[in-house]
């Protein structure tokens, strides 16, 4: 009998061997026709109509040139640093260099799916695993992402790779559960240093680790202090080591006030000068007289600007500007963007200011605040698009293209807001056009997928919706929301929901591919 047991679990074993290369080779020949599409419709554009774009090829430039001090208080660096390596040996290639940077960043964005098929794998069964990772690599905010110069997609990345990391620890010994949070954190740390506002992230990953019960309390506590001493410890080196050098401040942002004054009317909160002295001393300065107006939004000739935190203009005119008479001042404060005074009075007084008149417009109306915060996640939740201001899809849809010149086999040279004469394969992009608003209507099931992600009390989806919901709710209170936010979390959406639809598939089909 016990050999008959062991030839069945040796051949059950072989099967299910089998059965995971199948899933493998199911999400590699997936992703090789899902990104080599993309790829093929969507190249690099040109950077200059976004100015966080043109921001980051500015920074790259910068670390191209041997100048590491590119630290700044408005642009977040950490991407810059990241990719410059692949920048450096892209521009070699010439008139190909934008094709392979484009193909190496977009084939790093391209783990995720496996990671997560890898960890669901681990945690419940292959079914389960593949829908999840087939939700992932679908997600069409991150398939548009890895196509443009910007963070989101290495902060997406970073974080399921802690996450990742983490499952793989779970079951570790104690030794090699230790290296394996300890890269998961300098992960983080990275993350944190391409988009600060997520920092608070890193913290919730650590605190989950207390969840692990099958691990002693003394052994988590030093998981929770290795994570914020090494994601803390990559923010403060580049405290020290570059930003503080190319500043002469330590403040990372002097822009983070300005954005959450402006997400105040998504709120329902309208500042008045009334508010506060902060308030009061706002709405003066905006009614004083200005002899250099300067355009409403800075462009990306100003880059350098940024590096000086106090007035770009001189101590002199900053002293005949506060000298001037206030023209009439108005109660209502207009949210737009001060240029005005970030020339006069330097970004990072200006950011304090704003500080003030936030927290006095927030104390005058908590009410009102607590329930635009709420409705604001919830609404997030769902990405519903009958509440957005902005189109979801950053890249250019495919009907406010122009296109020109010979068609061949589909490729045409097209002009938009992104390309001036690049070369796309129209085919591509007019079906990503299509179906990018139908098959993102996937998340309406999100508050269903997170309800039943914290019923099964099971610690990797609970971190993935606490992550998630931290994520939502900081941005609703201090950021608002904007398509390149629901981006950097893509995943954290695709794993609740293929984690749902994967149950849901399990209760209706309990015998295909349940086994792990």
């Amino acid at each position: 009998m016990s050999g008959s047991s062991a030839a069945g679990d040796g051949q059950a074993l072989r099967i299910n061997a089998g059965l995971a290369r199948r899933d493998w080779l199911t999400l590699l020949l997936a992703t090789l026709l899902v990104q080599g599409a993309m790829i093929l419709s969507y190249p690099l554009g040109a950077v200059n109509f976004d100015d966080n774009q043109a921001a980051q090829a500015y920074m790259l430039g910068e670390l191209a040139e041997g100048n590491p001090l590119i630290g700044n208080v408005r642009y977040n660096t950490g991407y810059a640093f990241v990719m410059s390596p692949v920048w450096n040996l892209t521009r070699a290639l010439g008139r190909l260099g934008d094709r392979a940077f484009l193909l190496l960043q977009v084939a790093a964005y391209s783990a995720i799916p496996f990671m997560v098929y890898d960890m669901l794998r681990r945690r419940f069964d292959r079914r389960c695993a593949l829908i999840t990772a087939l939700v992932a690599l679908l997600d069409p905010f991150g398939l548009q992402w890895a196509h443009l110069l910007l963070p989101g997609w290495l902060i997406a990345l970073t974080l399921v790779g802690a996450l990742w990391l983490a499952q793989l620890a779970w079951s570790a010994s104690p030794r090699r559960r230790l290296a394996l949070i300890a890269i998961a954190a300098i992960g983080l740390g990275i993350m944190s240093l391409a988009r600060l506002n997520f920092a608070p992230l890193a913290a919730v990953f650590g605190l989950s680790l207390f969840f692990w019960r099958h691990v002693p309390l003394r052994q988590r506590f030093t998981l929770f202090a290795l994570v914020g001493a090494l994601s803390g410890s990559i923010l403060g080196a580049y405290t020290l080591l570059i930003h503080l050098p190319s500043t002469g401040v330590t403040s990372l942002s002097c822009i983070s006030a300005f954005r959450s004054v402006q997400s105040l009317h998504e709120k329902g909160l309208y500042p008045s000068a009334s508010n506060g002295p902060r308030s009061a001393e706002y709405a003066r300065l905006l009614a004083l007289p200005s002899e250099n107006p300067r355009d409403d939004y800075l462009d990306s000739a100003k880059f350098a600007l940024w590096r000086i935190p106090d007035s770009w203009l001189g101590d002199a005119e900053r002293q005949a500007f506060l000298a001037g008479q206030p023209g009439a001042i108005s109660q209502d404060i207009a949210t737009d963007f001060p240029a005005d005074l970030y020339w006069y009075l330097g970004p990072c007084a200006v950011d304090s200011l704003l500080a003030g008149l936030l927290w006095e417009a927030l104390a005058a109306q908590p009410g009102r605040f607590l329930s635009g915060v709420i409705s604001t996640t919830a609404s997030s939740l769902l990405q519903n698009p009958a509440e957005a201001r902005f189109d979801y899809m950053y890249l250019d849809r495919y009907e406010a293209m122009t296109w020109s010149g010979e068609n061949r086999l589909g490729f045409q040279a097209a002009e938009s807001k992104q390309y001036n004469g690049h070369r796309l394969w129209r085919p591509g992009a007019a079906l990503f056009s299509a179906l990018f608003t139908p098959w993102n209507a996937i998340k309406f099931i999100t508050p269903l997928a997170l309800i039943a992600a914290l019923w099964r009390r099971d610690w990797l989806l609970t971190c993935v919706g606490a992550l998630l919901l931290t994520c939502l709710i900081l941005l609703a209170a201090f950021s608002g929301i904007e398509p390149r936010y629901y981006a950097i979390v893509a995943p954290l959406y695709s794993i609740l929901i293929g984690s749902f639809l994967g149950q849901v598939a399990g209760r209706l089909l309990p015998d295909l591919g349940s086994r792990p």
